[in-house]
Parts: C-alpha cells; structure tokens; sequence
C-alpha cells in the first residue's frame, strides 16, 4: 500500500526545502489526508536535516572508527546548464568521494568496492542526498517505524525507513530532531556512524579540501 497524497507531498516538501524554504505545506495538509504521527516525525526529522551543508561523523563500518566529513553545494551541471546537488566526502586523510546525482564517484589511492565505497559515503551522513534518499523509502513503504530512545546518553527518535528486515534508521534527538546517528539497517552488527551537524565555518578551506579542482570553479557562490 502506498502512502497517503498527503505524506508524498510533506516528503517532496522537505526534499526540495533547501531550495524553497517557505513552502508551504501546512496549506496542503489542510487540504490532503491527515497521515500518522510516525509519518509527520519523520517528515520533520528530513526538514531538519537538510537545513544543515556541512555534517561531520564517525562510521563504525570496520574495526577501525573513521572520521568522515560531507560538505554539499550546487554545482553547475553544464549537460542541462542548471545547477544540481553536489555532495563531497572524505573518509579519513586521503578518501574522498562524491555525488552529483549520477552515482558515487571515488578519488584516491587504493580504490575499494563499489558497496563499499557506497557505504562509506552513506555513512557520512551528507544532510541533502542523506535527506532525499530516506524521503524516496518514505515515498516507498507507507509503515515507519518511530521508536523512542536513548542514545549518546540523550533522549532520541529511532526512525526506521524502508523494510522491516532491512532499510536505514536514523537516530534524532527529542525534541530538537538534530541528527545523532545513522545505521544501514536494524540490529546492532549494521554498519554505523555517529552524527554531527557542523557550520559552515572557513568555507574555501572546505572546498580546497574536499571538492575536485576540475569542480571548484562550477559551485554556485553564495
């Protein structure tokens, strides 16, 4: 069974919010069906995390924890001359990796698998791409799944997206919806990382640092 018009619509809403920041979807809830109060959780918690560009965050996808940090502009896609997401990550000192809505694309020495290197670049937890792609399991699989929690010693909402024995669960505190952590499915083996929403802070020393010089000069300023 599909979701409601009404959740379909808060999902697209909070997918595109970066761009239209006053949408107004209270006016469209008036008008649609009242989805549940798990659906409006989880619509709120992608609003929240996609106001953020910057995420920093440690995945537990090996033994070994690693730091990760995304930073997300747009970037001027010159096929259709109009700017689309670019979301940039590195893994550690030396991985770095990228999305600009055709796939995640790897730099650096010692190229890992294809999942692997889509994991990690999951797990970065990228606030925009992090947002859109929990909104299409939104849009998928009308049941979510809205446990209260603890975790990082705070009061959180384990939101589950996708299906029961698999899916994505994100971790957000109550009542803020700041983002705490991300899991690639349920049960505590999933690989793992912990969030962390940051400023935007030195900018040029954000795109020095993570974006392809043959990138740099189609960001959009400002």
């Amino acid at each position: 069974m599909r979701p409601s018009p009404l959740v379909r619509t808060l999902v697209q809403a909070a997918v595109v919010l970066v761009v239209l920041v006053g949408l107004a979807f209270g006016v469209q809830a008036a008008l649609l069906n009242v989805p549940s109060n798990a659906q409006l959780v989880a619509v709120d918690a992608l609003k929240a995390l996609a106001r953020y560009h910057v995420m920093d965050s440690t995945e537990q996808l090996s033994t070994r924890p690693r730091r990760s940090l995304c930073f997300e502009n747009r970037v001027l896609d010159r096929k259709t001359d109009s700017f689309v997401l670019g979301s940039f990550v590195l893994v550690g000192k030396r991985q770095r990796y990228y999305d600009l809505g055709h796939g995640v694309q790897f730099r650096g020495a010692g190229e890992p698998a294809y999942k692997v290197a889509r994991n990690r670049f999951l797990l970065a937890g990228c606030p925009e791409f992090l947002a859109q792609r929990l909104g299409s399991l939104l849009l998928q699989w009308r049941q979510i799944r809205v446990t209260d929690v603890r975790t990082d010693g705070v009061a959180a909402f384990r939101i589950h997206f996708g299906r029961p024995d698999l899916g994505v669960e994100l971790y957000v505190e109550r009542p803020s919806l700041r983002p705490l952590e991300l899991a690639l499915g349920p049960g505590a083996f999933a690989p793992r990382s912990d969030l962390e929403p940051t400023g935007v802070g030195n900018r040029a020393e954000l795109i020095e640092q993570l974006v392809p010089m043959a990138l740099q000069n189609r960001l959009r300023r400002g």
